[in-house]
């Protein structure tokens, strides 16, 4: 089932106006159409994929182990079972040339997404980053498919120099500043720095940065209410809530066959008739 072009449009619309809005988009990360789900019912008003969680799900690392047919899969699972705006974590682009990635961008349109996210690090023994006129190139490539395919999907571009923790401590957030600005400059709609930010690092980056600025949940620094003060427009909740999943799915494993205990599932509170319910 291809999702309505006329349903996704307003949908791209709506994405849209989230990251011009006063309020701060909340962005809780699916892995598949189960916990896009959740999150609809729970009421968030639109959701993202998370990588890692996908890969996770599908028995692999995260780094784009696995490929973007099997990404697609899961992207047109989720638009099937949702009705609110989808973004999805594309990673580098699935793709070395820009008609690769231009192809990989426009399989996920085609599944019902409204947003992408493209990143610029390459996670390897020694992380590193694309060239910032390369990336931006890319992103111009990508802003120009808009035209082509007639929706207006959001851009993410996202910089990982704090995430890899690339370079010199001292000068990762105005090298950040600028890769962002030149992103933003190349058609991208917002821009999205993860890494353990603190209060003034997220303030100088808000103050420096010309758009929407996305940050992922951290431990340095959380408190929702003072992110949005501040001026973030997007927080994401990045791979916590799988990581904490799967790591119920391993205690309770653990206990079973160390232990013999059969106790963290006989008696878990969401009896089979609510989850049967919850998804009806």
């Amino acid at each position: 089932m291809t999702m309505d072009r006329n349903k996704q449009i307003e949908l791209a619309k709506q994405f849209t106006a989230m990251h011009k809005s006063d309020n701060m988009l909340l962005l809780p990360n699916a892995w598949n159409a189960g916990t896009a789900k959740v999150f609809e019912k729970e009421g968030y008003k639109a959701v993202a994929t998370t990588s890692a969680g996908i890969a996770f799900s599908l028995g692999y690392s995260d780094g784009e182990q696995i490929d973007i047919d099997d990404l697609c899969t899961v992207v047109k699972q989720i638009t099937e079972k949702i009705t609110v705006p989808l973004s999805v974590d594309i990673e580098r682009g699935y793709g070395i040339t820009t008609e690769e990635l231009c192809n990989s961008v426009t399989k996920i349109i085609d599944c019902g997404a409204v947003g992408i996210n493209i990143e610029d690090g390459y996670d390897t023994d020694t992380p590193y980053l694309e060239n910032t006129e390369i990336q931006a190139n890319r992103i111009k490539a990508i802003y120009n498919l808009k035209r082509i395919l007639g929706i207006d999907f959001v851009i993410n571009a996202r910089t990982c120099i704090c995430w890899l923790n690339i370079n010199n401590k001292d000068n990762k957030l105005d090298i950040a500043i600028e890769r962002c600005n030149r992103y933003l400059k190349a058609g991208a709609d917002s821009v999205f720095i993860p890494g353990l930010l603190t209060k003034n690092e997220v303030t100088k980056l808000v103050n420096n940065i010309n758009g929407p600025i996305n940050i992922i949940a951290n431990p340095a620094f959380n408190n929702i209410e003072e992110l949005q003060q501040i001026g973030v427009k997007r927080l994401s909740l990045g791979s916590g809530i799988v990581r904490a999943s799967f790591n119920t799915i391993i205690d309770i494993s653990r206990d079973i066959i160390n232990n013999n205990n059969l106790e963290l599932i006989t008696q878990c509170g969401f009896t089979y008739k609510e989850a049967n319910k919850y998804f009806k």
